[in-house]
């Protein structure tokens, strides 16, 4: 009798904290939603963030610290979260010192210190390769390592770099990815899901189009990417239009670029492909609820497991911003 009554009072005490707990699971909005926490009165655009968890480091182009003229990498520490009393999202720059996530990425600020120049830096792509233990001030500290591949533009054109503090816990100098680099405009890398190809866009036939290479996969990634040998560059005809395709970012099956092919809203705007069968399907405009009469630049893509759709940031100089380009988020339905 006594176990049974036991029973009882923990069943039903489990199915208060349940419905307590309205929703189990959290829904972004459908509607683009403004950054406010994160951006400034100038152009803040091209952003990049690792794949996993609900506070990650986010890094992005912004000329706000020179007050409008060149662009350098910002970093930022966002948490994406939900009311279980009303599943609408909580999307802020997470400030709070005490928490270890803040400690463990914030080696980032050091990266950035290697990649900022008086040149202008876009189109960051985040890589995490796990981490290891810091001792600093006689504490013992996680930090994260990364390759954190970028374009720079010091030497008159756009081209591909990259850093990482994989096997040192500083980070090593920048190093172009020089099969990637022509004597044009070389910028935005992304590998696809298994990591055989790299994307990219590239102006070097005119108009920026979306090429690729093929990489090996079994290699480690200080070895693609220091590669010199030169590499077989192929224009994806599926993706590319006459008109400037740029941006691209691959998240699992699902390839997001932004246009301004014909047929579009106005300006830049946002599209997506779907990798079926080996091959990219037919780019499709987001639409009227993402996109605007504007340029919608940038877009990145993050599964987001807690929620029911998934997490696209972007840029925009939609009016109602800040100013200039804005950073934007938007649930897009999941992969």
């Amino acid at each position: 009798m006594h176990k049974l009554v036991l029973i009882t009072i923990i069943l039903v005490g489990l199915s208060s904290c349940w419905l307590d707990e309205k929703y189990l699971v959290g829904e972004l909005p459908t509607t683009p939603a403004n950054l406010i926490d994160i951006n400034s009165e100038y152009d803040d655009y091209n952003s990049t963030a690792p794949s996993l968890g609900e506070t990650f480091p986010l890094c992005f182009s912004s000329n706000r610290h020179s007050y409008g003229k060149e662009f350098n990498f910002v970093y930022k520490l966002v948490s994406v979260k939900f009311s279980t009393d009303t599943g609408l999202p909580s999307v802020y720059n997470e400030t709070d010192a005490r928490l270890d996530v803040f400690h463990r990425y914030r080696n980032l600020t050091s990266a950035l210190s290697r990649t900022n120049t008086r040149a202008n830096e876009f189109g960051p792509y985040l890589i995490s390769t796990g981490g290891r233990q810091q001792v600093i001030a006689g504490v013992a500290e996680w930090h994260e390592s990364y390759y954190l591949l970028y374009a720079n533009d010091e030497n008159g054109n756009l081209d591909i770099k990259y850093i990482q503090n994989y096997d040192d816990v500083s980070f090593s100098v920048p190093t172009e990815v020089k099969f990637l680099n022509s004597i044009y405009d070389d910028a935005y890398p992304t590998f696809n899901t298994d990591n055989s190809e790299i994307y990219f866009t590239s102006n070097r036939e005119g108009s920026f189009n979306i090429f690729y290479t093929a990489i090996n996969s079994a290699d480690e990634l200080e070895t693609v990417l220091s590669d010199t040998t030169v590499h077989n560059i192929i224009k994806d005809d599926q993706l590319s239009s006459e008109f400037d395709d740029k941006c691209p970012f691959i998240s699992e099956n699902l390839m997001v670029f932004t246009s301004n092919r014909a047929g579009g809203y106005g300006g830049y705007d946002l599209y997506f492909s779907k990798l079926v069968n080996g091959s990219w399907t037919k780019p499709i405009n987001f639409g009227a609820n993402i996109n605007t009469e504007y340029d919608e630049f940038r877009p990145i893509v993050r599964p987001q497991e807690q929620f029911s759709n998934d997490f696209m940031l972007f840029s925009s100089n939609r009016p109602g911003g800040k100013g200039g380009f804005d950073l934007y988020y938007v649930g897009i339905e999941k992969e």
